[in-house]
């Protein structure tokens, strides 16, 4: 039962899942605890991740990275020039019939950025919502977000033995269809599976935008490990 908590973030103020793959989990860090996670994607791209609690309903933390990091030629790393930045509020957590709420904002997206834009946008402020069902070892999540138009994402994470997780998660992308070259609107369509070592040590195996929202980044493949603990 300790796991399962851990996991999928069910009770506890804490937990190494800040994430599925893409999409935030709608939870916070306990006060002095810390989150560290690495990203490959892209070629040869590198994304570090750093958060931690201020205060049991607090978080805040920041990401940096780039393509071409491993790896022959030179790094490119994103053109803002800074760090993106982090910050959750945890408003309800999860007991009896009450579902986790948190309230934040993420300046972070995915892929390459081009003039200053990711091509998967970031989520700006958003409020997320989730539940823990129980009978199917799940937690299922529904987000609303706004950054450059308003946007939504939803998130299902079912539990099966030995600590592995799979995930499934939906972005219909309301806010950035300017940038694709064709007429279907199917958003990105995520899946991956994840495994927790020693309730600290998450990995996660994602296989992005499966249905081809945009050309350059289906069946994108990343690998994201990430570490939980105080300090």
């Amino acid at each position: 039962m300790r796991i399962v908590l851990l996991v999928l973030a069910i009770i506890l103020p804490a937990s190494a899942v800040l994430y599925n793959i893409d999409e935030p989990v709608p939870i916070s860090l306990a006060h002095a605890e810390y989150y560290i996670s690495g990203r490959l994607w892209g070629e040869g791209g590198i994304m570090m991740r750093f958060g931690f609690g201020l205060w049991n309903r607090v978080t805040l933390g920041m990401s940096y990275g780039g393509n071409y990091v491993l790896g022959p030629g030179a790094p490119r790393f994103f053109d803002r020039y800074r760090p993106d930045f982090q910050a959750r509020i945890a408003i309800l957590q999860e007991q009896g019939y009450t579902p986790n709420l948190l309230l934040g904002f993420e300046s972070q997206g995915y892929d390459d950025c081009s003039l200053q834009v990711y091509q998967v946008r970031e989520k700006g402020a958003y409020l997320c919502a989730g539940k823990t069902f129980d009978a199917i070892r799940s937690h299922c999540q529904l987000g609303l977000n706004y950054w450059d138009g308003f946007n939504a994402f939803l998130a299902v994470n079912t539990l099966l033995p030995g600590s592995v997780e799979l995930m499934l998660e939906y972005d219909p992308a309301f806010n950035d269809r300017g940038d694709v070259d064709h007429g279907l609107h199917p958003g990105y369509f995520n899946f991956g599976v994840g495994v927790t070592i020693a309730e600290k040590v998450r990995m996660v195996l994602g296989l992005r935008d499966v249905f081809g929202y945009k050309k350059d980044l289906r069946f994108n493949r990343v690998l994201e490990v990430s570490v939980n603990d105080r300090f």
